[in-house]
Formats: structure tokens, sequence, C-alpha cells
């Protein structure tokens, strides 16, 4: 019968000296995790405080994160948006709330999916069409310019902006409006409107408009992308900075297109509402205050083609891209705080102060 082997010394020696570098291995493990998240911590409290954010290529990378990564989009949101065979989407009748980094507001939307009141919707003197900026992405309810102008002209004032909408769908939109009192309508463009302006134009002034299907893919993809998880911020920025395809640079105004007055007139004159006993008046209002642009130069020289008709013709071009700057907008967000809203409120109320007078 064999004896039990006793264990070695040679073995004792490797257990006690496993034992005595257990902590130090751990803290050695460790000190890279907690470094790693606190770096994660960091970061989320800059996104949450984005003014101590220096300017410069520290803000305009997380610029580029949050919009592209974590902020949430309205017409994707399903509180807040539904889809529209004629649309893709509209904002969905009721109460909402809608909230990012730099914002957390109420949305109360009517039968018509825009963000008005009921009583807007019968046969208001204004109506505003636009995109996020015009809807009033990051402001109250009565803090949109739309709602400050009814409060200082007297007049009911209709918003129909909607996040995204080019002014292709914008004029559906007004199609779907009573309009036998309006008088004014105001156009907030954006240079992003081109694109589907030029696809109106070109598919012979008709939007065809995706599936459900497909406007239910795109919001489940919105959610997934946006999905926090422990460490997201440091590997997706890790991500960014490693791709070659990605440049991170202060935001710059889009260089004007040759046919880009041409296909917004383009649309005003061949979409179905009857525009011709309106006063227009077209403002532009872009992303990061960057307003610098020439479109607005351009239709105001297009529109003294005698070709065009009077309601053409006589389209007031209201040029704010001096005064729409920085400071009229959100820091990590692109789109205009109360200031801008208000701003752009007084500048059209005197405009059509000034209308007025002249009958």
């Amino acid at each position: 019968m064999s004896k039990p082997k006793k264990p070695k010394a040679r073995d004792k020696a490797k257990q006690s000296t496993f034992r005595s570098l257990a902590p130090a291995l751990a803290i050695s493990l460790l000190i890279p995790l907690a470094l790693f998240f606190a770096a994660e911590g960091c970061i989320s409290f800059a996104l949450s405080h984005p003014r101590l954010i220096p300017k410069g290529y520290a803000l305009n990378l997380l610029r580029y994160y949050y919009a592209n990564f974590e902020r949430d989009i309205i017409q994707f949101s399903e509180a807040c948006s539904r889809y529209d065979a004629g649309l893709f989407y509209t904002l969905k009748p009721g109460t909402c709330r809608f909230a990012n980094r730099e914002f957390n507001v109420e949305y109360n939307i009517n039968s018509l999916g825009v963000r008005n009141d009921e009583a807007a919707l019968d046969n208001s003197e204004i109506v505003v069409i636009g995109d996020s900026q015009a809807m009033g992405w990051a402001v109250g309810q009565e803090q949109k310019f739309s709602s400050l102008i009814g409060k200082l002209t007297g007049k009911k004032v209709l918003n129909t902006g909607v996040s995204s909408y080019g002014t292709a769908r914008e004029m559906i939109m007004l199609d779907r409006v009573a309009r036998g009192r309006l008088k004014y309508l105001i156009i907030q463009y954006a240079d992003n409107d081109y694109e589907e302006n030029r696809y109106f134009v070109d598919n012979n002034y008709r939007m065809n408009i995706s599936s459900a299907e497909k406007y239910e893919s795109v919001r489940r993809f919105h959610k997934d992308n946006t999905k926090y998880y422990p460490g997201k911020h440091i590997l997706t920025l890790i991500k960014i900075l490693r791709s070659p395809d990605i440049s991170i640079s202060d935001p710059v105004a889009t260089p004007y297109r040759a046919d880009e007055v041409d296909a917004f007139l383009q649309v005003l004159q061949k979409s179905r509402p009857d525009l011709r006993n309106l006063k227009i008046i077209v403002f532009e209002a872009n992303p990061y205050a960057t307003n610098d642009r020439t479109f607005l130069e351009y239709l105001k020289k297009q529109i003294k083609d005698p070709s065009y008709p009077d309601h053409i013709r006589n389209i007031t071009v209201l040029d704010l891209g001096k005064e729409l700057n920085a400071d009229k907008y959100l820091t990590l967000d692109d789109h205009m705080n109360a200031d801008g809203h208000r701003l752009i409120a007084e500048r059209l109320t005197a405009v059509i102060q000034s209308m007025e007078g002249k009958k």
C-alpha cells in the first residue's frame, strides 16, 4: 500500500507567492478599470454641462458623438410621433415629453399632428411652415416664435413645423390646413431642405413615401443606436477618433447649390396649396447658427424675374444671418434656444405690422 504524497516544498512556495501577489494583481487590474469608468463619468458630466466644454475640437467632438450616438430624435420617439402615409411621420396627437441633455419640454400636439392647440386649426390668419427649428425642438410650447408672434400681433397663428421636413413635405402638410382666413405664410427655410425639394421636382412633383414597416425599422435602429451601456462614451469616442472617414471641425454653412432657389420656388408653385392671395415671408434658420449663406441673396435676385407670378415676385425675404448667431442656439444641440425664438418673433412681427400698415 503506497503512502500519500506530501505537498512538495516548491508547491507550497508557489502558493505562498501567489497569495502575497494577489492583492497587487487585483489592484493592478482595478486601477485601469477605475480610471476607465472615471473617464466615462467625466464625459457624462461634460455632456450634461456642455457650457463647461472648451470651444474647439473638444466641443466639436462631443457634439458629433451626441448628435450621432446619443440624442433622441423626436420623429422616431414612440411617445411623440407616428407613421403617416403621406408624410412618413407626423407628431402624435396628445401630450408627450421630449428631452435631451440641454432641455426637457412638454409637447402639446393637435389632431393634425403638429405642435399647436386644436383651436389653431380653425382658419388661422398666419401659418408657419418649417422643420425642427420652427417646431420649437428645444423650447416650451409658449416660447416658440410662432406662439410669440400670436401674442405680439393678436392674430391666430398655426405652426405646422415638423422635424426634418423639407419645403415639399411642408407644403403637403399645409394642404391639410383650412386656409379660408389665411393671409400670411411664414416659411422657415433650412439648408437641408434642398435634397427633399430637388427630389420632389425631379420626381414629377411627387413624394414617394416609404412604408410603415420602413418607419418602424428606422425607429428601432435609432433606439438601439442611442441606447446607453457601461463604457459607451469612451468606446464610441475611440471609434470616432480612429475612423478615417470622420472629420471633426467647427460647424460651417452649407455652400449654396446652383439650383437651390429654383428647386425651392418650383416646390412653392407646383405643390397643391394655392398661394396666390397670400403674403409670403421667407427666412433661414440652420443648425449651429450656420446662417451665413447666400441662399436668401439669390432668392431676392431670382424673384425679380417678371416671368414669375405676383405672389412669388412679392415674397418678403427676411435675412437674420447676422443676428441669429451662436448666442441664440444651444451649446451641444444644434437647435435654437428661447432667445433665438424671441428674436425671430420680434423681427417677423415687425414685418407683418409693416405690411398691415401698408393697407
